[in-house]
């Protein structure tokens, strides 16, 4: 076990009060970066982060994340720190899908509304918005099995590529499924006692997978509380990764129901608005992300999109980091969006 430093000194008290009243003050600031309103469906929103200099590709980045469970500012966290400024920099038009925070009038809202109508429309209001005559989407987390079944049933989608990132396609693979095992998990007793999946219950969900999770976390604050540059990050992260949302009950029941206990995408009995979606039917060039210390969605559950489209150009990278640092952090910096980037530049 990691032991917390020994402060000595009344000076080294004094910055230990000091950095642990910073810590739990006032909220860090986040989703600093340029960004305008292109586009809505229902609560749901679609921010336009405008390129530097006009931008230099013409095939626009959106990008549909999970839904419910956290904030997607996580994608532009802070100044230095954020994917959203680095593809600005880069000349990346960029669309970030915000699902919005979900109440009990959306308690009928399920899948077919999600990938049947709001991703479909969503693509189309930012090929409108940027005149590109198509777009890469990029599924992110609960976004991947989403945006998949949305281009699979739709060939009529204006996609030109396909980006997706830790996102769950085979879910016989990990610990999740074990937690929702149909002889353990009664999605419909769950839900029927409240009109949203409550936030307290997904938390306590993925801490589950990491018991040990908030007492690690709070050693390391202890051990880096005095270093301010460290602090000014930690307190954006642990904003974000403190604001838990619900989830509409309709949905979270059919996702644990068709996904978890079923396996319905990897089988080919999922199916949207009644009609079977099939993998197969995906033919555009295809990046698959993976993240080695991924506990919420193993590397092999993400790999099976690779093995099921049909896409001639596809490409499956294992990378080093977590389910979320693979997106956000120092290595996410140097590592991972260089890689998206010349994936996106080869494929404009």
């Amino acid at each position: 076990m990691v032991e917390a430093p020994v402060f000595e000194s009344d000076s080294e008290l004094l910055k230990l009060a000091q950095g642990l009243r910073e810590a739990f003050g006032a909220p860090a600031p986040v989703a600093q970066s340029r960004r305008v309103v292109a586009g809505y469906r229902g609560k749901a929103k679609m921010y336009y982060y405008p390129p530097k200099d006009g931008g230099r590709l013409k095939t626009p980045l959106v990008l549909f994340p999970y839904l419910g469970i956290s904030r997607p500012y996580i994608f532009d966290l802070r100044p230095g720190e954020s994917f959203a400024e680095f593809l600005g920099e880069n000349g990346v038009p960029f669309y970030l899908v915000d699902w919005g925070a979900f109440g009990p009038e959306d308690r009928d809202m399920g899948m077919d509304d999600v990938i049947g109508d709001m991703i479909p429309s969503f693509v189309r209001q930012a090929v409108a918005h940027s005149g590109a005559d198509g777009v890469t989407a990029f599924g992110y987390c609960m976004g991947v099995p989403m945006t998949t079944s949305a281009i699979a049933s739709r060939d009529d989608l204006p996609v030109k590529n396909l980006l997706t990132m830790v996102g769950p396609i085979d879910f016989s693979i990990g610990d999740f499924p074990r937690m929702t095992d149909e002889d353990k998990f009664d999605v419909d007793a769950i839900i029927e006692t409240f009109d949203m999946m409550p936030a307290e219950f997904i938390r306590s969900g993925f801490k589950m997978l990491n018991p040990m999770g908030d007492v690690q976390q709070a050693q390391t604050l202890m051990q880096n509380v005095t270093n301010q540059e460290w602090l000014t990050g930690y307190k954006a992260m642990n904003r974000w990764a403190s604001e838990w949302m619900p989830l509409p009950k309709q949905f979270f029941r059919q996702w644990v129901r068709n996904f978890y206990q079923g396996n319905e995408l990897v089988k080919g009995e999922f199916r949207v608005w009644g009609e079977k979606v099939t993998l197969a039917d995906i033919t555009c060039p295809l990046l698959s992300i993976a993240a080695t210390k991924d506990e919420i969605v193993p590397p092999g559950s993400a790999r099976a999109l690779f093995d099921q489209v049909r896409s001639e150009d596809k490409q499956f990278m294992e990378l080093e980091g977590g389910h979320i640092s693979v997106i956000a952090g120092r290595r996410a910096k140097q590592q991972v969006w260089p890689a998206i980037l010349k994936w996106l530049q080869e494929h404009d």
